[in-house]
């Protein structure tokens, strides 16, 4: 079970209820404009439920920049934003940032999407208001509200849900949550579990199970009809079978076997938030406090374990003023970060203590202006950077970075942008599964990372048709990683290696008429480290995949309260060069299907029943994103897509 025991709800859960006040007042949503003309977007709750989705393979399946690794074990799933992986970009929960540099061969982003209210996606270095770090770009993911489950007129409700998965799987769920003069609050916990699931043809993929837990906690309380004070925690606890490289199949080794073992996975983030406005010259203040830990565990057959965490401490705080019909946006982020693990092991003569501790400072500004036709922003960041490895050197970084954008309204139905961002990453934790075994040390000079991204892109709209389209160029110099020291060359040590270049494009379309709403989106990145595409080989940057297509139709019937949809992700072939070789091979290209069907019999939203076909035709294929063929070991090393899954689920509103 998560942490915060059910004794300390039951008493934590009244006291909140029971503090009365004037009537509830909901503070209008934050305006948020992007800072770059990339095609950043957002997942909505209603998409999550119309498709059942279980896991982050699910949660991206309809934007074709997206790719997501490791097969249909939610624990193996990396997600690849441009080809980037997530290593690359500001994840955060609730407004909790999320270091995910655990271990390489597993994802830290394991969430139930029934606790998600909408996952915003910003591609692309990010702009000065994401906060540090933002190579890539930025993943905020942020949870339900007892407001989002509450009916007009409604002060307390529950939901209770359950499904069966044909593809070795079964849910349950249950949110109770209420709303008590100024006081909101909810509790929902799920359980997932997985049996080893089949790919394509039947074909079963042993040590591929999980069992999963999740537990969302919110209270809130409007202070007055201008000031919110929120408390959301919320928890993950993945536990499996599974083999030691998550991310791969079984394989022998001499020195290092793929061997199966008990793994868990533990995640809780709890933030604080505060949220103001009309303060005289300041329009708005948000104010969030967070601290995030995960954990994660390993145990072999010889009863020797592998056992390390990751805790992230921050505080965040955003000012905007109005001036005029243009904004100012301004606030700090300071973020401190502790990792250890909890035995070291020496095959490989470790001399490290096993610790490390990193902080980072940063403040931005940002001004966004309104000129009617023609919409300028520019903004600056600077963040400074102290980081102590697990040898006791110390590495100091520091910089500024800049962005700028400009949006014209050309007429009514077309607009044009463009834009620049640069952000920095100075020299920050190891990951952490190192620090238990290898020897590999920090270079005594270490750069920081420094990444720009420059767009250009459009919007047209006509009536219910909407296109839009955006190219890249992306930059990273200094990324780092390990490779054979300068002053030793029988040592490798974790150090500058490469500079990195991305180029791109997509394209994005949507029609709505009536009930009826089509899609189509394509997408293509083409990435450059040394004058070579991302590899597999490359975890902790990226790797590479073809031009990728995906599609969505849903019918509505309102006189049956009835939804009919489909979801298509096609992915065309890719040559490449595999880890380990020297002659060039091809990523089989593939094309997926989904069909769903969700009806509401008592026509309201009360009791709601969903039917969906994952993979129809039972394709057997590997997402390009997943780790592929490795010539020494003659195999290929990453897990297939899960085969046909018939889903089906019940969820009822009291």
């Amino acid at each position: 079970m998560p942490p915060l025991p059910l004794r300390s709800l039951v008493v934590l859960l009244p006291l909140a209820f029971n503090v009365y006040a004037e009537d509830i007042v909901q503070l209008p949503a934050v305006q948020a404009i992007a800072q770059t003309p990339s095609q950043d977007g957002t997942v909505e709750r209603a998409q999550l439920k119309e498709s059942q989705a279980r896991d982050l393979h699910d949660m991206f399946k309809q934007d074709a920049e997206i790719s997501v690794s490791g097969g249909s074990n939610p624990v193996a799933q990396k997600v690849y934003i441009r080809g980037m992986e997530e290593s690359m970009l500001n994840v955060s929960i609730d407004g909790a940032t999320q270091n995910n540099h655990l271990y390489h061969h597993q994802s830290t982003l394991v969430i139930d999407p029934a606790l998600i209210k909408r996952v915003e996606i910003e591609k692309g270095t990010a702009a000065a208001s994401a906060g540090p770090g933002a190579l890539g770009g930025a993943i905020r993911v942020l949870t339900l509200d007892a407001s989002d489950l509450l009916s007009e007129g409604q002060n307390t409700g529950a939901l209770l849900s359950g499904g069966l998965m044909s593809n070795k799987g079964w849910k349950t769920g249950a949110t109770v949550y209420g709303r008590f003069g100024s006081v909101d609050g909810l509790i929902s916990a799920s359980h997932l579990d997985l049996s080893d699931y089949q790919s394509g043809g039947g074909i079963d993929e042993i040590n591929s199970g999980s069992k999963q837990r999740n537990l969302l906690i919110k209270l809130g309380a409007n202070i007055s009809e201008s000031q919110r004070l929120s408390l959301s925690h919320q928890a993950t606890e993945d536990k499996g079978t599974r083999y030691l490289r998550a991310n791969m199949v079984g394989f022998k080794h001499p020195v290092l076997p793929n061997e199966a073992m008990p793994q868990s996975l533990l995640r809780n983030t709890t933030s604080l938030k505060y949220d103001g406005k009309d303060f005289g010259p300041i329009s708005r203040i948000e104010a969030t406090l967070y601290q995030s830990k995960v954990e994660g565990d390993r145990t072999n057959k010889a009863g020797e374990y592998s056992s390390e965490s990751i805790t992230t401490q921050g505080l965040d705080i955003g000012l905007k003023s109005a001036i005029g019909e243009h904004l100012l946006k301004y606030g700090v982020n300071l973020r401190k970060e502790n990792s250890q693990t909890n035995q070291i092991r020496d095959p490989y003569q470790n001399t490290g203590s096993g610790k490390e501790e990193s902080t980072v400072a940063g403040g931005y500004v940002e001004g966004l202006l309104d000129f009617g036709k023609v919409n300028v922003s520019a903004g600056l960041r600077y963040d400074r950077y102290d980081y102590t490895d697990n040898h006791n050197q110390n590495f100091k970084s520091n910089g500024f970075s800049p962005s700028a954008g400009v949006s014209w309204q050309v007429i009514d139905s077309l607009q044009l942008k463009a834009g620049y961002a640069k952000a920095l990453r100075g020299v920050g934790l190891n990951e952490v599964f190192l620090l238990d075994m290898i020897a590999w040390a920090n270079a005594p000079k270490i750069e920081a990372e420094k990444a720009s991204n420059s767009e250009v892109g459009f919007v047209f709209t006509n009536k219910g048709f909407t296109l839009s389209g955006n190219l890249f160029q992306q930059n990273i110099d200094n990324f780092i990683d390990v490779d054979t020291c300068t002053a030793n060359p029988d040592a490798d040590c974790r150090m500058n290696v490469a500079d990195v270049d991305i180029k791109g494009y997509e394209l994005r379309s949507e029609y709505r008429e009536g009930n009826l709403r089509i899609g189509l989106s394509i997408a293509e990145s083409k990435s450059d480290r040394d004058g070579k595409p991302f590899s597999d080989g490359d975890q902790g940057l990226g790797t590479s995949y073809g031009r990728s297509w995906t599609t969505h139709a849903a019918y509505d019937i309102p006189t049956y309260s009835l939804q009919l949809g489909w979801q298509g992700r096609f992915v065309e072939a890719l040559d490449y060069t595999p880890v380990a070789s020297t002659t060039p091979m091809t990523k089989a290209g593939f094309g997926v299907n989904d069909l769903y069907v969700n009806w509401q019999p008592l026509k309201k939203d009360t009791l709601n029943l969903r039917f969906a076909v994952k993979n129809v035709f039972d394709q057997q294929y590997y997402d390009q994103a997943t780790f592929a063929y490795h010539a020494r070991l003659k195999k290929v090393l990453g897990h297939p897509e899960a085969g046909r899954d018939i889903r089906i689920e019940a969820s009822y509103k009291f």
